[in-house]
Parts: C-alpha cells; sequence; structure tokens
C-alpha cells in the first residue's frame, strides 16, 4: 500500500546576487539588513559599482563636487600626464581635462567606464576625450610601463581596499611615478579631529538614512559607520514601480591617518600634508581630508 504524503513547502529562494555583493549581503548592518530581510526572494542584491549600481552610484555622486578645488589646485601648474586609480564615471577626470591635463583612467568598472564615454560623446566632449586615455583594470595589478608627473586615488576610494592589499596598490603607483611625483588621495577619516588619535568617548554605530528621486526610481542610501570607526557600510535601495528592488552595496575601511601615513612611507613616498578638505565633519563624524605625498 502506498502512502500519499503531502510535499513539504518550498523554501524560499534566496535573493538574487552577484559574487561581489554576496559577502556584503552577509554582513549588512542596522536599516540595511532589516530591508533586506523583508523584500526576500523578490530582492535583487548587487555590487554599487557593478552592471546594477554604476549607472545610479553615477546619478547620486554626479553632483558631489567637494573635493574637486583641492585637487585641481593640488596638480596646478604640473607637466606630464596623470594616473588616476578608479576614475569610475569621470566625476573628478573631466574637471582634470579641462584644466588641460593629459589624464590615464583606470577603473574595472565597465558600467562606469561606459558613462565616461557617453559624457564625452558631446561636441564640448570631444576636445576633452583627446587627452584621456581610458583602461579597464584592476588598481591592484598595474602594469601600465609607463611614467607619471602625478597619480590620483580620489573620491575616498581607498576606503574600497581591502586593508591587507592597500600596501600593494601603493608600491604600484609608486613605480608608476617619476621621483618627487605627488600622489593624491581624498579619504575619510574616521575621527572628527583627523588625527588618527582614537576618541576618548566610546562610540556607539552610526546610521544615515535618506531618500531620493532619480527619474522613475526611488533611491534610499543607508550609511552605517561601525562602532570602533573602521568600516562604514553603504547601501543603496533601489525601487521602480513594477520591477524587482534592486539592493546596491558597498564596504568603505576607514583607515586612521597615522596607518595610511606609514602604508605610504613604506611604499616608498613622503607624506606632505593631511589636512580637511571641508570645515566641517560628515553626518557620521567622519572628516573629508585631502592627502598629498611625494615618490621619493
Amino acid at each position: 500500500m502506498t502512502t500519499a504524503v503531502a510535499p513539504a513547502p518550498a523554501p524560499a529562494p534566496a535573493p538574487a546576487v552577484d559574487a561581489l555583493a554576496l559577502d556584503a549581503l552577509a554582513e549588512l548592518p542596522g536599516t540595511a539588513r532589516r530591508l533586506a530581510a523583508e523584500l526576500g526572494p523578490d530582492l535583487i542584491v548587487a555590487d554599487m559599482y557593478g552592471d546594477h549600481g554604476g549607472p545610479v552610484y553615477h546619478a547620486l555622486s554626479a553632483a558631489d563636487t567637494v573635493e574637486i578645488p583641492d585637487l585641481l589646485a593640488a596638480f596646478r601648474g604640473l607637466r606630464g600626464p596623470l594616473l588616476e586609480l578608479a576614475c569610475g564615471s569621470g566625476r573628478l577626470t573631466i574637471p582634470l581635462l579641462a584644466a588641460g591635463h593629459r589624464v590615464t583612467g583606470i577603473d574595472n568598472s565597465r558600467s562606469l567606464l561606459d558613462v565616461l564615454s557617453g559624457r564625452l560623446l558631446a561636441p564640448q566632449g570631444a576636445r576633452l576625450a583627446e587627452r584621456l586615455t581610458v583602461v579597464e583594470a584592476d588598481m591592484r595589478d598595474l602594469a601600465l610601463g609607463k611614467v607619471f608627473a602625478g597619480a590620483l586615488l580620489g573620491t575616498t576610494t581607498v576606503g574600497l581596499l581591502d586593508p591587507a592589499l592597500r600596501p600593494e596598490v601603493f608600491r604600484s603607483v609608486r613605480r608608476h611615478l617619476a621621483p618627487g611625483a605627488p600622489f593624491v588621495l581624498t579619504v575619510h577619516l574616521p575621527e572628527e579631529s583627523g588625527t588618527g588619535a582614537p576618541s576618548a568617548e566610546p562610540a556607539e554605530p552610526t546610521e544615515t538614512v535618506r531618500t531620493s528621486e532619480l527619474g522613475d526610481a526611488q533611491c534610499t542610501v543607508i550609511s552605517h559607520l561601525v562602532a570602533d570607526r573602521s568600516r562604514r557600510y553603504v547601501t543603496v535601495l533601489k525601487t521602480v514601480a513594477g520591477r524587482p528592488p534592486v539592493l546596491l552595496t558597498s564596504v568603505v575601511h576607514l583607515p586612521t591617518a597615522d596607518e595610511l601615513a606609514a602604508e605610504l612611507a613604506d611604499a616608498g613616498f613622503e607624506a606632505e600634508t593631511t589636512r580637511p578638505v571641508r570645515a566641517t565633519a560628515t553626518e557620521d563624524g567622519s572628516v573629508h581630508s585631502l592627502i598629498i605625498a611625494r615618490s621619493i
């Protein structure tokens, strides 16, 4: 005799993820973690700088000009080509080109490089494009066979590097620079003083949430700073009526000024200056700072 057994309910499908976002999904804290759990199987999880995220990141950051005057001043009068690491969609690249610099831009995000190419297709972009060389590559493994008069790692992108990989990136940059050439970085330093000194007061996690409209999409940006100020999780929830929601993830490491100075020195740089880019701290208490180091 055969007994019919009711089939067990099928488990809910896991959210769709890309490889780069998988680890970040497992670590998500705070509001982002709650949203991921609530949206469940309908959710697409993707890396902030991949195919899903690149155009959204560009739209959210294109109007941010905070560090541009400081960067232009740092390279003013410099002769010879510049190397821009993680050039993305050209938020900093285009002002450098407009200032007359020749730039080699490196990025491993095809979606962001496509945005940059599109921006230079306009008639006014043609003369700028003549001074730009774009290379799709990982800045952790540079072998360009060329020496540059200066290098830039802006938009606090140094925080996207795993701390264990930063020293090798700095050494790679040094190999591509002429002696005395400036290496300019913008970073979010985790203490309000920007000095790298630990705070005397115990810290708590800090989270900010803001929502904006991008065309037919609603984008909620969640920035979660962990208690020890070593990492920030930046997550964007993009929702469009009639489409699956997309959660874009990014983990930003927050090295102190002292840590960066030591790593730059080991890589063959001498720190010249570290100063705030803007007069006030960000919402989570970190400081947007400019670092200039010289190759030795």
